[in-house]
């Protein structure tokens, strides 16, 4: 099949990707946000938890408004555009903060989802659904490029394959929304590293983020494979073959998934400066048969010349690294101790009680400085300088010392540890003796 060089335009669009390879059953799934959500919740895929659903008046009228006091967002299942959706910082006493600062009672907060039930917001303008979720508190690496709102990343994918995705960063002209209309930033990324390329503003190219010295360019993303695995199993997920997936980084669950579009825009080919029409031709009759494959091979096609000269050498950290551990319910960050003697990582016994970490049948046998020991295992998924890990771990009791964990040198694979002076009493000197 002839590769084209020629932009991407709207008819091509719906000719060539939407109408052949996006079923109309899969369409109203992701034109409806609570169905999307729903099928999100079922695939165990990362998305902000449900608070509450709106079908009639009397719903909103009978609920009694006991929402978390660090905030929630109100949206409309079949909103358009971002219209009907408050995101809300902070509830008191019945009034909530938007994170615009503005301020709404109960009884506004009512009206407007009557408007939303209305359809004031939808396509067409067809009655629809109301929901509350939880908020999305913004993972910190976004605080030094993002001057107001919420930061999200939008992934096109085909067929399991991410082919182009940008950064999308709200500026106070979009009013703290990730709107390319009104003015917000679509920036750039090469798929093969994360980084960030070039970034557009209303078809003007931008070179550094507003009322800040940062440039738009070679800003490197973190969790980046897991953002690419998850977009594509997203759209797997709800049945389309050719999909926009809007994810963004939560501070406490990392990439969750905010919703796909079935007819997503065209402005991403802006911001990286190159033709979705050739990626996709690229890919067309390829048989593509997993998400994982999908994200390799978009990794090895469509990486940027630049990404050649990305250094891929080991990363160097200090032995007193911060750690965050997922659980299927809970997320907790603690400082770890980084510690090449130790073979194996080993936990708090009474942290692995806290997480609820189910033990394995596997004991191993350790030698350390205090002598030898039988110890239990259980496994365990963390991340470490942005690197997902999973671990079987060994428990141990480590309420007398300053870290709760150790992570040893199996899981640390890829990173150089800077030697520090330390006088905490806290390495192991452990090795196993039957591994």
């Amino acid at each position: 099949m002839a590769i084209s060089k020629s932009v991407l335009g709207m008819n091509a669009r719906n000719f060539l990707y939407i109408r052949p390879f996006n079923k109309p059953s899969a369409k109203r799934v992701a034109d409806d946000k609570l169905e999307t959500k729903k099928i999100l919740i079922e695939n165990g895929l990362p998305t902000p938890a449900l608070l509450a659903t709106f079908y009639t008046r009397k719903d909103v009228r009978d609920f009694d408004w006991d929402l978390p006091e660090e905030g929630f967002a109100i949206k409309p299942a079949r909103g358009y555009g971002g219209g009907g959706i408050i995101a809300f910082k902070s509830w008191k006493n019945g009034v909530g903060t938007t994170v615009s600062g503005e301020q709404y009672t109960i009884k506004q907060l009512e009206s407007h989802i009557f408007n939303i039930l209305d359809g004031a917001f939808s396509l067409q303008y067809l009655p629809d659904k109301a929901f509350i979720e939880e908020r999305v508190i913004q993972d910190s690496f976004f605080k030094k490029i993002t001057p107001v709102g919420l930061s999200d990343i939008r992934v096109i994918v085909f067929r399991h394959v991410p082919v182009m995705a940008m950064l999308r960063i709200p500026t106070r002209q979009s009013f703290g929304k990730a709107n390319l209309q009104l003015g917000a930033l679509a920036v750039g990324i090469d798929l093969a590293t994360g980084i960030t390329t070039s970034a557009t503003s209303k078809s003007h190219l931008i070179y550094f983020i507003p009322q800040s010295k940062k440039k738009t360019a070679g800003i490197k993303l973190p969790y980046w494979e897991d953002i690419l695995l998850l977009a594509s199993q997203t759209q797997n997920a709800i049945g389309l073959g050719f999909a926009g997936v809007d994810i963004v980084l939560d501070a406490k669950k990392g990439p969750v998934v905010l919703e796909i579009n079935a007819r997503p825009g065209l402005k991403i080919q802006n911001a990286n400066l190159a033709s979705l029409r050739t990626r996709l031709d690229r890919i067309e009759d390829m048989d593509i048969p997993t998400p994982k494959r999908g994200v390799a091979l978009a990794q090895t096609l469509f990486a940027e010349k630049f990404s050649e000269k990305v250094a891929t050498g080991p990363q160097i950290l200090p032995v007193i690294y911060p750690v965050s551990i997922k659980t299927d319910t809970i997320f907790k960050e603690i400082k770890a101790k980084l510690d090449t003697g130790a073979f194996r990582s080993s936990i708090d016994s009474t942290l692995a009680k806290e997480l609820k970490l189910q033990i394995n049948k596997k004991i191993v046998y350790i030698k350390s400085a205090s002598g030898r020991a039988h110890r239990p295992t259980a496994s365990l998924t963390f991340y470490l300088a942005g690197k997902k890990i999973t671990s079987h771990v060994s428990l141990v009791n480590r309420s007398h010392l300053k870290y709760p964990m150790i992570i040893g040198r199996a899981d640390l694979k890829g990173f150089l540890i800077r030697p520090e002076i330390d006088n905490e009493p806290d390495s192991e000197l452990v090795d196993e003796i039957e591994k």
